[in-house]
């Protein structure tokens, strides 16, 4: 399975996990039952509907459209853009523990899979530009 499909397949996955926690959040239940008052004027959100629909239109449309792109077309903007949504994801999982001073279990995780995408982007970038090297040669 080639860099291209895995990261496609990924981009997608977290699309779907965006979607299914952003629909988690706005049942209410649960664990966002209430949102932390703590939480209320140092986060830019106040509420768990607006960082549902914002978590879903970001991360949710936006890895839906990355990936679809990847599947779509053959060029290798696909990793460009799969680096810079793994970027997003690993700064918007800093940024509570930044504004409030606390780490989360959930920010970890979130961390670590804004990890593994920046991981394939990268690969994806560095692979392109060996892959145009090698074809230089010859």
């Amino acid at each position: 399975m080639s860099i291209k499909t895995i990261s496609n397949v990924y981009n997608l996955l977290l699309s779907l996990g965006a979607f299914y926690l952003g629909v988690t959040m706005l049942s209410g239940e649960g664990v966002f039952e209430t949102f932390p008052p703590e939480w209320v004027g140092r986060m830019p959100f106040n509420s768990w509907e607006s960082l549902a629909f914002s978590g879903m239109i970001i991360f949710g449309i936006g890895n839906a459209v990355i990936a679809f792109y990847g599947f779509i077309k053959k060029d290798h903007k696909l990793f460009i853009l799969t680096f810079i949504w793994g970027l997003l994801l690993f700064l918007s999982a800093i940024m509570p523990i930044m504004l409030i001073g606390e780490w989360y279990l959930p920010a970890l995780q979130i961390w670590l899979l804004s990890l593994m995408q920046l991981i394939l982007g990268f690969i994806g970038i560095v692979s392109k530009k060996f892959n145009k090297k090698k074809q230089l040669k010859y």
